[in-house]
């Protein structure tokens, strides 16, 4: 058989679990409203696609916005990594929310595409890898995770399984081991760049080296990979260096993180282990039942039909299965990605409440990979009560069955209410009017939440600052430029008397962007520019 038949056989089942995908990703496209950390640091794409653009700074690390265009870290514990992914297909597909969408889609068939490709590394045979595939997309849970900010924290997990995929070839010895061993090391330091969690995984990592074959326990071998990761989390050592350069210095920048540390709480004021346990049994809990998503895009609890039954079988079979594989010398993979899930865990729990769901969401694809292993190797037990395929079949059709379910409930809410608060398509209308004003208002947004979305599904065409400047303000309404400032919080009338007072102007046209229940979600009030007006000579 030729090497392109052999492809072909090893990844035509993959097209299934892409139709299934596109199935849950297209319905509703462009539901619910674009949430302000579901499209950071991707806003920052307007500067580099459209350079002639209104100025809008962005909000990242000191120093770290290159030339004016291109961001290195945004925070202290991730980069840019996704905007500078999702850049070309922001070219193809637009800066509008479909195009995040089906960006933010690509982002998922890669995490899909890659855990595919570990689990035929693992064992198991194209179709049995293609069902564990197609139930982990159309589960809520993970369809869901790229509609909101929990993209951000699951798209790396494609790093991660294509490192631990290429470490198991370094692992095959053969002429290109040294390629394949520094290869999985840079990946996996990309996938620690891009987010920080990542970064939990390295005990797991470390056993995982000393758990290959001979080939990749060498010293040499062991220092190949370790040189991957250092080239692969280059990004860090280079944004910290700008951000000292920027401040004046490393102890100004030592001090910049301490505050930094002191603002986000990480390690302060904890609970105790019984505490942080039930935090992390929480989230958890949150991530596979999809009570974490549902909360943010509709502000109630409320979770998924068999969510507990499932929980169960990818949870506690998973345990199971894998205690049973390592009494049998099954274990394999299934013994790596169950350290990578323990190893998670327990590094987790170092930060006590600090993490919320988003930060757990890796460990779903880990879970049904770790399940679909542990189902094939209880498929070769012994003849006398073994029933493979069925093995592997039933409760992956159970699973789909459930999620087929949960992906119903959950678009039928969301048609019904178009997302609630900052996740409703307020924020859609409010960037599509902006976009279509002809006068095109400088817009403040001075409360967290409307900034990063407006500034996406605008490209860059409407100026906007996130400081009340009423000095600013005032100049550019004696220059004919409209002034609009958008209020979400507080006595949203107060607040635009207090900037009318500020300006010393006319009544601003006020207009109140609703979700679908009728519930003002914030107000925009547009002061008219005009440059004859009397007491701009002043």
């Amino acid at each position: 058989m030729s090497e392109r038949a052999q492809a072909l056989q090893r990844w035509g089942p993959f097209v299934i679990v892409i139709a299934a995908y596109a199935v849950v990703a297209l319905q509703q496209i462009t539901l619910p409203g674009v949430y302000m950390d579901a499209v950071n640091p991707d806003y920052m794409a307007t500067h580099l696609l459209n350079p002639r653009g209104e100025v809008i700074v962005p909000w990242l690390v000191p120093g770290n916005w290159l030339y004016g265009r291109a961001p290195i870290l945004i925070s202290l514990y991730h980069g840019s990594q996704q905007m500078w992914l999702g850049l070309p297909f922001f070219w193809l597909f637009g800066m509008s929310v479909a195009g995040l969408r089906l960006t933010h889609a690509m982002f998922a068939l890669g995490v899909l595409a890659a855990l595919y490709a570990l689990l035929g590394r693992g064992g198991l045979k194209p179709w049995q890898a293609a069902l564990a595939c197609v139930a982990l997309a159309i589960d809520p849970a993970f369809s869901y995770a790229f509609r909101t900010q929990s993209y951000i924290t699951l798209a790396p997990a494609m790093w991660l399984f294509l490192s631990l995929y290429a470490l198991m070839r370094g692992g095959e010895g053969g002429r290109r081991r040294v390629w394949w061993l520094f290869l999985s090391g840079l990946l996996y330091g990309w996938a620690v760049v891009a987010y920080f969690i990542y970064l939990f995984f390295l005990p797991a990592l470390l056993l995982a080296v000393r758990w290959s074959p001979a080939p990749a326990r060498s010293p040499a071998a062991f220092g190949v990979l370790f040189t991957g990761v250092i080239v692969g989390a280059a990004w860090y050592p280079l944004g910290y260096a700008l951000m000292a350069q920027a401040l004046g210095g490393y102890a100004q920048a030592w001090d910049y993180v301490l505050q930094t540390q002191r603002a986000i709480n990480a390690f302060s004021q904890q609970p105790d282990f019984t505490g942080r346990v039930e935090h992390l049994v929480a989230n958890v809990r949150s991530v596979f039942h999809n009570s974490y998503h549902h909360a943010l895009i509709f502000a109630e609890v409320d979770e998924l039909p068999g969510a507990h039954y499932k929980t169960a079988l990818l949870v506690t079979g998973s345990l199971l299965l894998w205690a049973r594989a390592e009494w049998r010398k099954q274990a394999g993979m299934l013994r790596l990605l169950v350290a990578l899930g323990v190893s998670f865990v327990l590094v987790a729990l170092l930060f006590g409440t600090r993490l919320s769901g988003h930060h757990f969401m890796v460990l779903l694809p880990i879970a049904y990979g770790a399940l679909a292993l542990g189902l094939v190797a209880l498929a070769k037990g012994p003849p006398a009560w073994r029933i493979a395929p069925w093995t592997v079949v039933v409760p992956f059709a159970a699973l789909i069955g459930l999620n087929v379910g949960g992906q119903i409930k959950e678009a039928r809410r969301l048609a019904e209410t178009r997302g609630v608060g900052l996740y409703s398509d307020a924020i859609n209308r409010l960037a599509a009017d902006l976009d279509a004003n002809t006068r095109k208002p400088f817009v403040y947004f001075p409360d967290w939440g409307l900034l990063m979305p407006v500034a996406f599904l605008t490209g860059g065409r409407v100026g906007m600052d996130s400081l009340e400047d009423y000095a600013a303000a005032r100049r550019r309404l004696c220059a004919g430029r409209d002034v609009a400032v958008a209020i979400i919080t507080g006595d949203r009338t107060a607040r635009i008397a207090a900037w009318q007072a500020s300006l010393a102007w006319d009544a601003p046209a006020i207009a109140p962007y609703q979700q679908a229940d009728g519930t003002t979600v914030f107000v925009l009030a547009t002061f008219r520019g005009d440059r004859d007006r009397p007491d701009c000579s002043k």
